[in-house]
């Protein structure tokens, strides 16, 4: 995603078939929301440095309206939070530490992961 013009490529080929999309390896500097005419992308990635993990959603622009917040944790976790007809709907991207990864950076995650999931409100839907 780091590459002049993959966003606008994967975004096309994306949106021709979905109203929202999950993307992880965002692989961008801080976190954010970026406006196109078809689309809103937000993402969550790490503050200091581009080129490592990132996770995000991707909305087409009349889905838009429905989005009630989005929450960036940290460059492993967001949440998109969704006007639905009967439910709310909260959506939880992770991208989960490889298995190699040492046991204080895997539980670090899971830690956050419900403390992210304990957050949702309880009529939500979650996803």
């Amino acid at each position: 995603m780091l590459q002049p013009g993959k966003m606008q490529e994967v975004a096309e080929q994306i949106l021709q078939s979905c109203r929202w999309f999950a993307l992880q390896e965002t692989r961008w500097k801080g976190q954010g929301q970026i406006k196109k005419d078809k689309y809103d992308l937000y993402y969550s990635c790490k503050q200091g440095q581009t080129g490592q993990l990132g996770t995000g959603f991707l909305a087409k622009k009349e889905r838009v309206k429905n989005i009630m917040g989005f929450e960036p944790i940290n460059e492993r976790i967001c949440k998109l939070h969704l006007k639905g007809k009967y439910h709310n709907i909260t959506i939880i991207n992770i991208h989960i530490p490889k298995e190699e990864k040492d046991e204080e950076t895997k539980e670090r995650f899971y830690a956050e992961l419900q403390q992210t999931q304990e957050k949702v409100p309880k009529h939500d839907l979650l996803t």
